[in-house]
């Protein structure tokens, strides 16, 4: 045996092993293997089902969103040179309102006149409140444009969730409109990538930055705190030092307001000084741990922890209640909406309900300092007007904080957005700059200095654990990349559901595809004898070099993709077919088998690989062009193409020398 063929032998003896090791997950317990193996082949939804997901869209938001645009857009025209000394504030109902108080009668004409002319596909008219007075103008989202936003936004979100599932690598997924729906269909995959996925469709990736209110006035260094929150947190009034050690069983900061006792809310006090001032801010805020509670059923499906159609859930529940995990977020809300507008036998104070032009902001705080590393939800005091969004960012990248070595997102704004982001940092040098994800406050760090350049970032909290903090930056990387949402979306309902197939379809699958190998042996072996048998390895070879190929790619098998399979089987015979008549040529020519079969192998080449660029080139159009079943079936025929060029020109030649090399130039014929 010469050189040459030990080597090739070997390479062919590693592929095997090589194959059947990247293939053992899918044979076995996918479990038993390291996390760094390659997956188990996934079946697709036509052959082994998945999950059915029914989302619907929330208008309301994408109008209210649209009302701010429009309320953002209106100061910064008023502010514009010749500057109109109108106020423009959005009232909370109805969704997307907002209301013009012009300085004089004059000057409201002249709004009313702008703004049938420059909005009028936009805006209607609107009844204003009582206290808006005579110089007031009320407008808000018109109908027949927040039917087109609503049909905007479906198209929108259709895309957006597709392109976050292909990122996310989850092969061969459904998501069509359907009405007012998005129906999303996601193959067999385990229960923690099917969470992840879910999450992943479902964020909004509506970034904003927004101003904390710590009462800081332009000019004055320092603060004591927002009135508002000053008010909230002398409510709750926590117990000092010295008053805990005379109570038993109490601690310093424990809550005296019976009901911030009942809902478990806590105050407590924010401090820092900026670096440019030698004056500190105080920010009062409060703060609640996550608990287990018994809470009726309209309460559980408020917080998310009843689903619709979740039969499960629904067995748990006893006399209208349910026992879920309670977030301390939902918690304070109740106790601020409690204290404001008052419970049975229990008036509210007014002086409690947050004002029009601020609202209440959540962050997740996993604390690394001190003895209680509990993780809760704390407050901030923002300003409603949101300065800017995401819609001004141009890239997103993760990185590493080199202080602390924490993942973030570094930002990278547009023109305008670096303009701004630059003009509102020097406004509040000294303050708390809020960066709000999906109405979750990702960060609010300390605005020392002007921040100029066009960049920024956000990091990642939240959690102790780094690889999850890791993990957590590269999904938000995604969403940003890929887009925000126009509106965040309800899952309506969830649902496993079957092949689409059938059982009675897959079996004759099955039955089909075991007879069509049963032919190929046959037919092979009948008129090739020996030769046959090669051909025969070569067909298993094929077919467990596929299998191999889509595992190391993590593509899902569906019934397009073993069509394609059979086709690249019956590609793969014919070449050998090719290859075996040209030999028997050579053999009836005189040739000797050592010439006959090089000779056989030269001269079929060019035939094989035409007709293999041919078929590439047809399933090259096939991916481009197609979608859904005849992508997944272009895919499987283009590594189709590489596994039978490899099986003809390679393996199969490796057979005939090992035959030749071992008969030591005695043999004179060769069964073919």
């Amino acid at each position: 045996m010469d050189r040459s063929l030990k080597w090739r032998t070997f390479a062919l003896i590693g592929a095997v092993l090589l194959c059947a090791g990247i293939l053992a997950p899918t044979v076995n317990d996918e479990a038993t293997y390291p996390h760094w193996y390659p997956d188990k082949i996934k079946l697709g939804l036509d052959l082994k089902g998945g999950l059915h997901i029914v989302y619907s869209i929330d208008l309301n938001t994408a109008i209210a969103d649209r009302g701010s645009e429009l309320e953002r857009d209106l100061k910064a025209r008023f502010n514009e040179e010749p500057k109109v000394n109108a106020t423009v504030k959005s009232p909370l109902t109805p969704v997307g309102a907002v209301t013009v108080i012009a300085p004089d009668a004059a000057k409201k004409a002249e709004i009313e006149a702008m703004l049938k002319t420059d909005y009028t596909d936009t805006i209607e008219n609107r009844e204003c409140d009582a206290g808006d007075g005579p110089l007031a103008i009320c407008i808000k989202v018109s109908n027949n444009f927040a039917e087109q936003l609503k049909k905007s936004a479906l198209a929108n979100a259709v895309t957006t969730i597709r392109e976050r599932i292909d990122e996310k690598g989850v092969a061969e997924p459904s998501v069509v409109l359907k009405d007012d729906q998005i129906i999303v269909e996601l193959p067999g995959i385990d229960k923690e990538s099917t969470a992840s996925t879910r999450d992943l469709i479902a964020r909004t990736a509506k970034l904003e930055f927004k101003v904390v209110d710590d009462g800081a006035v332009p000019g004055v260094a320092g603060s004591t705190g927002a009135p508002y929150m000053q008010g909230l947190y002398g409510k709750v009034n926590p117990l000092k030092a010295a008053e805990a050690a005379l109570t038993e069983g109490a601690k310093e900061g424990d809550p005296t307001d019976p009901l911030a006792k009942e809902l478990g809310i806590y105050a407590d006090l924010d401090y820092w000084k900026p670096e440019e001032s030698g004056a500190y801010h105080r920010d009062p805020f409060l703060k609640a741990y996550d608990r287990t509670e018994t809470i009726p059923v309209e309460e559980a499906r408020k917080i998310g922890c009843l689903k619709k159609h979740d039969k499960e859930k629904e067995k748990e529940i006893v006399d209208g209640k349910l026992s879920c995990n309670v977030p301390g977020r939902y918690r304070i809300t109740k106790y601020i909406d409690t204290l404001a507008n008052g419970s049975a036998g229990s008036p509210g104070d007014p002086a409690f309900k947050v004002p029009d032009d601020h609202q209440i902001g959540f962050e997740w705080v996993e604390p690394e300092d001190g003895n209680d590393k509990r993780p809760y939800w704390r407050t901030y005091y923002l300003e409603r007007a949101v300065r800017l969004t995401g819609t001004a960012i141009t890239n997103a990248q993760v990185s590493y904080e080199p202080n602390t070595g924490r993942p973030v997102v570094l930002l990278d704004f547009n023109r305008y957005g670096g303009r701004v982001f630059g003009d509102l940092t020097a406004q509040i040098v000294g303050q708390k700059l809020a960066t709000i994800l999906d109405d979750k406050v990702k960060s609010a760090p300390i605005i020392n200095t002007a921040i100029r350049g066009g960049r920024a970032s956000i990091t990642m909290g939240g959690s102790r654990d780094g690889d999850r903090q890791l993990a957590e930056a590269k999904e938000l990387e995604n969403v940003l990349k890929t887009g925000s949402l126009p509106a965040p979306l309800r899952e309506e309902s969830i649902s496993e559901i079957g092949p689409t197939l059938g059982r009675d379809a897959i079996d004759k699958t099955k039955l089909s595809f075991g007879i069509g190998i049963l032919l190929v042996v046959l037919i092979m072996v009948g008129i090739y004898r020996w030769s046959g048998w090669i051909s025969v390895f070569a067909v298993v070879f094929h077919v467990i070099l596929t299998l191999a190929v889509m595992a190391l790619f993590k593509a899902t098998l569906t019934l397009p993709g073993i069509a394609a399979i059979v086709l690249a089987i019956g590609m793969e015979v014919d070449g050998n077919i090719l290859i075996y008549e040209r030999i028997r040529d050579e053999l009836l020519l005189g040739k000797s088998v050592r010439g006959a079969v090089d000779v056989g192998f030269s001269r079929a080449f060019s035939a094989i690989l035409d007709g293999q660029l041919t078929t590439a080139a047809a399933a090259w159009v096939l991916l481009q062009y197609g979608s859904g079943p005849i992508k997944g079936f272009a895919v499987m025929m283009l590594v189709g193409v590489f596994t039978t060029l490899s099986t003809n020109i390679w393996v199969t030649r490796i057979f005939f020398d090992w035959y030749i090399a071992r008969k030591k130039g005695q043999v004179q014929t060769i069964s073919i």
